[in-house]
């Protein structure tokens, strides 16, 4: 009886979250420590999609629908990790949840849409005074069709030595980076080690990663950032990211 117990408990605090609306900020680790209970005890995900174990325990993560927008799809940790301004995402060893996020968006067969492909993927992490949780969580999905445009309009500039400024009016600077996937690269080491002023302000910190061509035609990453000030301006996660393109 007690396994069955601690799944109607888990089930219990689920219900109680989504009835509100994710009025509080811790609602979405109290989601996902009950998607890692019942993946445990009944072998069942739910109500994420997937719940992954990894050696490191802090590199493990569950998959799930936003509780209150059922397009949106996210990576979270199992691990306590508030937000993007954690130290253990910038140190060595640490996990690589963008590779993680990548990985599960371009498995999936339902991903992509019926004009698109694994290269119009995006995923995006917003800044700590951005976000609406303090549980560390990857927006997937494609990329708006703003921020395609804001990428072809600065294909040219976009090199693979540093961060470009696109003197946007959010600030923000972008990467390419050459690979077909981010095995060999950590999006948010590479923000706090090459953008000036971001390792020690990563709270303040956007990162989006998009799978695109460039202009020669070599497969690989833009990898956008900006540092937020106090005046917010468009250029959230949720700015980047088309739902509609989802696991």
């Amino acid at each position: 009886m007690k396994p069955r117990l601690i799944v109607l408990l888990a089930s219990l605090v689920v219900a109680i979250i989504v009835m509100s609306s994710f009025a509080s900020r811790s609602a979405l680790g109290l989601v996902v420590q009950a998607c890692e209970i019942n993946a445990t005890v009944i072998g069942s995900p739910y109500p994420c999609l997937k719940v992954v174990r990894e050696q490191d325990p802090l590199s493990s993560y569950a998959i799930l629908r936003e509780p209150t927008d059922k397009e949106r799809t996210i990576l979270a940790p199992l691990a306590d990790v508030p937000g993007i301004e954690d130290a253990r995402l910038i140190g060595a060893g640490a996990p690589n949840y963008f590779e993680a996020a990548w990985k599960e968006q371009a498995a999936s067969n339902t991903a992509r849409t019926a004009n698109g492909s694994a290269r119009d993927f995006a995923l995006a992490i917003n800044a700590a005074n951005w976000r609406t949780q303090d549980r560390l969580h990857i927006h997937m999905g494609c990329v708006t069709p703003r921020f395609r445009a804001l990428l072809r309009d600065h294909a040219q500039q976009i090199g693979s030595d540093g961060f470009t400024n696109l003197n946007t009016r959010a600030g923000w600077r972008a990467t390419f980076y050459v690979a077909d996937d981010l095995s060999n690269l950590n999006p948010l080491q590479l923000v706090a080690d090459s953008l000036d002023g971001a390792r020690a302000n990563m709270k303040n910190v956007v990162v989006g990663v998009f799978g695109s061509t460039s202009t020669d035609g070599r497969h690989g990453f833009y990898i956008l950032a900006r540092i937020m000030t106090e005046r917010k301006s468009r250029g959230s996660a949720e700015d980047m990211i088309d739902p509609k393109c989802q696991l």
